[in-house]
């Protein structure tokens, strides 16, 4: 049996009782698995999770970089694209995510089950914050760039339980306007603390004159 086999039968299992197996034995009865075919697979449950997020994410990614669109964002544009449509990932997928394993403990941020997934947000962000400052969009401001991913992936964290807690506060259509407009200020809010402002283009132009 192949993983995306067992990852398809454990997302189905979360939609289907909405929520997560108790226990690897109740999962195995459910699906008609073999307990030592899932081992040879997976060590636990946590696992299947853990690459279910990790395979949702991916092929997010590989959806953007194989817009032509998206190849011309500026990099500021690309990070809003990748979380609206990480977002919109989880809205089409809302049956499995508003029921599964990790988002029930608590914060994003806390799970350490989420070790793979969140490397891939930092690389993708590393990755973005090291062109856009090549192509001059973004400031160097001495930052270590570890505090800078840190800081989008906490607010990445923080909009992921603001989705899943919207559903419950507000009517659909008011939950899908507040959290649109929840992930465009905290995303513009960090990627203009890189951005070169008013006081950088002065300096700038001061220090290019005094060079004459």
């Amino acid at each position: 049996m192949k993983k995306s086999q067992i990852r398809e039968k454990y997302f189905d299992y979360v939609i289907e009782n909405e929520g997560p197996p108790p226990s690897l034995k109740s999962f195995l009865k459910a699906s008609d698995l073999k307990k030592k075919k899932f081992k040879q697979k997976y060590k636990d449950l946590n696992e299947v999770e853990s690459d279910i997020w990790k395979s949702a994410l991916r092929d997010t990614m590989k959806s953007l970089e194989e817009s032509m669109e998206f190849a011309r964002y500026s990099s500021k544009d690309k990070g809003l694209a990748f979380v609206y449509s990480w977002f919109e990932c989880m809205d089409l997928n809302k049956d499995f995510f508003k029921n599964c394993k990790f988002l029930k403990m608590g914060p994003l941020c806390s799970q350490k089950h989420l070790k793979n997934f969140k490397k891939c947000v930092y690389k993708f962000i590393k990755r973005l914050i090291k062109n856009g400052k090549s192509k001059n969009e973004f400031k160097d401001r001495g930052i270590p760039g570890k505090n800078m991913e840190k800081l989008f992936w906490s607010l990445f964290c923080m909009n992921v339980s603001s989705w899943k807690d919207c559903g419950s506060k507000k009517a659909r259509k008011k939950a899908e306007d507040w959290m649109d407009a929840m992930v465009e200020k905290s995303m513009i809010f960090f990627f203009e603390s890189l951005a070169p402002n008013l006081f950088d283009t002065l300096f700038d132009m001061l220090k290019h004159k005094r060079s004459k």
